[in-house]
């Protein structure tokens, strides 16, 4: 009888390690909208910064410190993204 309920109970508990495992692997997939998101920024960003510099308001190398310095920023925001994802 022991033996009985032994193994119902080790059914249910391999049934709800299944569920929890694929609850965790569905959560883990990027989400394709925030991909979007920070990709129209940083293209954004830089047709902002490539403007200013036609239009001879920033030298190359401030060009490049402003681009460097927005990918860091977003690169930020897509870390964190990521982790409240």
């Amino acid at each position: 009888m022991t033996e009985h309920k032994f193994h119902q109970m080790r059914k249910a508990i391999l049934i709800m390690l299944l569920l929890f495992g694929m609850n965790a692997v569905a959560n883990t997939e990027p989400d394709p909208k925030a991909e979007n998101q920070f990709y129209y920024l940083k293209k954004a960003k830089y047709f902002e910064i490539k403007a200013k510099l036609e239009a001879n308001k920033i030298t190359t190398k401030e060009a490049q410190a402003l681009w460097n310095k927005s990918i860091a920023k977003i690169r930020k925001k897509e870390e964190k993204q990521i982790k409240y994802a």
